[in-house]
């Protein structure tokens, strides 16, 4: 029995008499409260194991009469509130004596962090859009904090995301809950740039469903009834675990350490023999803001120099690689064609920019380690491996999520993350200069892009203010045969941008023509969103309604439907798109 199995059967026992204990007057009393008043119960019980159970007792053992109390109007989910967060805190203060108890033993670690509920409740957590709003968050702490429920509501800090529904059976309900928890932590990704999965919680009545998200699939666990021991065991058992396993196996990368005092991340890069380079980021460029995808991230970055001496300046990009070899085996692979491009091109007169590799590799994960509660990976200290424990009580089956194209970037992103560029005429340089860019490489590596589009191109500008383009993110580029083709058939390329042949023939070979096709998207998108920052600002229009916009909506013979209609003439060309240009 590892440390986590036996805090599991210490905390059961626990909790099984302390909910039976004392039990007729709070039963009595308790849910008769208004949310509020029950709240306010919980704060002041933060500290006494019993006066959490009687809280938490209102949601295993007396749901019904909480949901409507004798003389009182049936109560919204609200009321589930304090008594969710009430378990929650249950077990937390647990964890925190066990640990406590194991160090003053001199025994092996056992907690990696606390797990606590917000104090606030129906709230607007930071970064999140206007009318998003979260019912309790589960916020990832030190285990050298209190085991209290947490004032903040600051997106950084978010372990899990909990939505609660007041019926069990409602079919309807259980699909609401997983689609907002499945919108929320769109914005967990986007904010925390280390987060390699997410976690989240259903509560439907008295049944909990567990969430995982990671980057290619959904998985939901099968119901845990918290009104049965049996369930309770489980729910107590996936809490032990998430607090008692290291980052890695909690969905973080322990790669990437955010620095609270900078606000900005340090980032460990390994070349190809696996040697390790720090870097610190200025900025952000870009963000992973999908469920599912590849969550591309993109930081400018400086180099850490212990002696120092002067700083390299790099963009860093983070992915799940695309390859179905092992990367290191495939040679197809970005960074193979990075390390290409730069031995063709170093040292050679041209008139472009072109991506030159400096660091890079495959990320191999450090176990062992939590960044909270500042335990170095490979420590002294170790924790289990409970993937096992976590993962066992997640079903096969995978939630049906809309897709996003093929690297993580939606139809938002799509419209809004633009080059840089402040006229039309730098437009047309910066263009000019990134498909020379694609040509060159084309016609002396002999490889195809295959993913034009706005976020693929960036302005760099010279000491004189003058802009260039540079075409980025070759994961989709592969080798051309004789005859000019692609030699790997299949759908690449990002929403709004891709090639009607492409849409329609995803199976089948592609050319050059595909990726100036999308250039020509490319050109149809910014001269409707207007080409500077300013012009965008300005634009009071409602572009959602614009034809242009169906080439992101629907399946992928719809969009290529669409732009047949659009491009067929010139007639229909310019009624359907050229009409609709920033004035």
């Amino acid at each position: 029995m590892n440390a986590a199995e036996a805090a599991v059967e210490r905390i059961v026992t626990e909790l099984e008499g302390a909910l039976v204990a004392g039990a007729q007057v709070p039963d009595a009393v308790l849910p008769r409260l208004e949310p509020r008043d029950l709240r306010a119960r919980l704060k002041d019980a933060a500290e006494n194991h019993a006066k959490l159970a009687q809280i938490a007792r209102q949601w295993t053992h007396n749901f019904t009469a909480l949901m409507k109390p004798d003389g009182v109007a049936a109560r919204r989910e609200e009321i589930m509130y304090a008594p969710v967060s009430a378990f929650i805190l249950f077990v937390q203060r647990h964890i925190k004596d066990l640990h406590a108890a194991a160090r003053s033993a001199q025994s092996s670690l056992t907690a990696a962090r606390l797990l606590l509920p917000s104090i606030l409740n129906n709230f607007k957590p930071s970064d999140f859009g206007e009318g998003e709003r979260i019912d309790i968050a589960l916020f990832n702490r030190p285990i050298s904090n209190d085991a209290r429920a947490h004032l903040g509501r600051d997106t950084l800090d978010f372990f899990a995301i909990i939505e609660c529904k007041k019926h069990q059976d409602s079919k309807e309900e259980y699909n609401d809950a997983l689609d907002q928890l499945i919108q929320y932590t769109r914005h967990v990704y986007r904010v925390q740039h280390n987060r390699r999965f997410a976690w989240a919680l259903s509560v439907c009545g008295t049944n909990v469903y567990a969430v995982v998200m990671l980057h290619d699939a959904v998985l939901v666990s099968s119901a845990m009834d918290v009104s049965e021991p049996d369930g309770r065991k489980q729910f107590v058992e996936l809490l032990v675990n998430w607090a008692m396993c290291d980052d890695v196996q909690a969905g973080y990368d322990p790669t990437m350490e955010f620095v609270p005092t900078s606000k900005n991340y340090r980032i460990q890069c390994p070349d190809k023999k696996g040697r390790m380079r720090t870097y610190t980021t200025t900025s952000n460029i870009v963000a992973a803001v999908d469920v599912l995808g590849r969550h591309t991230r993109c930081f400018v970055a400086e180099s850490v120099d212990k002696k120092g001496g002067p700083k390299d300046v790099v963009v860093i990009k983070d992915a799940f690689a695309t390859s179905r070899p092992p990367p290191h085996d495939d040679e197809h692979n970005e960074i193979s064609h990075l390390r290409k491009i730069k031995k063709e091109f170093k040292g050679k007169k041209v008139d472009f920019m072109y991506p030159e590799l400096v660091h890079g590799g495959d990320v191999v994960l450090p176990t062992g380690g939590s960044r909270v509660s500042n335990i170095a990976a490979n420590s002294a200290y170790g924790f289990d491996d409970n993937t096992d424990g976590i993962f066992s009580l997640m079903s096969a089956a995978r939630e049906d999520v809309p897709q996003p194209s093929n690297d993580g970037v939606n139809e938002e992103r799509s419209w809004t993350q633009q080059p840089a560029v402040l006229s039309e005429a730098e437009l047309i340089v910066v263009l000019a200069e990134a498909m020379r860019c694609h040509t060159a490489i084309r016609n002396r590596y002999k490889i195809l892009h295959r993913d034009i589009s706005p976020n693929n191109i960036l302005v760099v500008r010279g000491s004189g203010g003058l802009p260039h383009g540079l075409l980025i993110d070759f994961d989709y580029a592969i080798p051309l045969e004789r005859d000019g083709r692609s030699g790997r058939q299949g759908l690449s390329g990002t929403l709004p941008y891709m090639s009607i042949w492409n849409l329609e023939h995803g199976d089948k070979t592609k050319t050059a023509l595909d990726d100036w096709e999308a250039l020509l998207y490319t050109l149809c998108m910014w001269g409707t969103r207007g080409v500077s920052s300013k012009q965008r600002e300005a634009d009071g229009r409602d572009l959602t309604k614009a034809p242009i916009s169906e080439w992101s909506k629907g399946t992928y013979k719809d969009i290529a439907q669409a732009k047949r209609r659009h491009m067929h003439s010139v007639e229909s060309f310019e009624c359907g798109i050229l009409e609709y240009f920033h004035p």
